[in-house]
């Protein structure tokens, strides 16, 4: 507290307690009557006054700081309501195409392994493709390969067969028709 209220608090004191102290100073015994009540009374009201004036100051600043303190609280607290809002709506509007990204997402995705599928399976079959035309290839060659090695076989066998014949005299007789036939042959056509 400065000077000057204290200054006032002791004016205050002195003027409530006053009456008090005059009555016990009086030193007479008297009874004690209705009047003496007045007193009391009155010196409640001055002392009601008095701390009504000396509170009145502090009790307004404390009010006032209680107030602002109170402002500002809810001032802090609007403030964040609001960021919290702005928040919740910037959630709510990305949860809100969440569904639809996760459904566009499973599409895109669907879209990707038919796409990776076909061309696996493309793929599959273009390598069966070629492995096939391989065989084949690889079946006439080797069928090729047999069956020249077989006509080998057959021509060395029937050349065998051939000479065991002739050095047997058994064709001798054919080979003179034959002859024979060929040349009369030519005598028609020459004539």
């Amino acid at each position: 507290m400065n000077e000057r209220h204290t200054v006032r608090f002791t004016a205050i004191a002195a003027a409530l307690f006053l009456p008090l102290s005059v009555a016990a100073a009086s030193g007479a015994h008297h009874e004690p009557s209705i009047h003496d009540i007045k007193l009391f009374w009155v010196n409640f009201l001055i002392y009601v006054v008095g701390v009504f004036f000396l509170a009145r100051g502090p009790i307004r600043r404390g009010w006032a700081a209680r107030r602002t303190k109170i402002k500002e609280s809810v001032d802090y607290a609007t403030t964040q309501v609001e960021v919290a809002e702005r928040e919740l709506n910037a959630v709510e509007a990305l949860t809100r195409g969440l569904a639809a990204e996760q459904d566009r997402v499973k599409e895109e995705i669907v879209v990707q392994s038919k796409a990776e599928a076909e061309t696996i399976i493309a793929q599959a079959h273009e390598r069966a493709k070629r492995i096939r035309e391989q065989a084949k290839e690889m079946l006439a060659g080797e069928g090729r390969f047999a069956e020249s090695n077989f006509k080998t076989s057959l021509v060395g066998r029937a050349v065998e067969l051939a000479r065991s014949k002739f050095a047997g005299g058994e064709f001798a007789g054919r080979q003179q028709a034959y002859v024979d036939a060929a040349v009369d042959r030519a005598k028609r056509l020459v004539h």
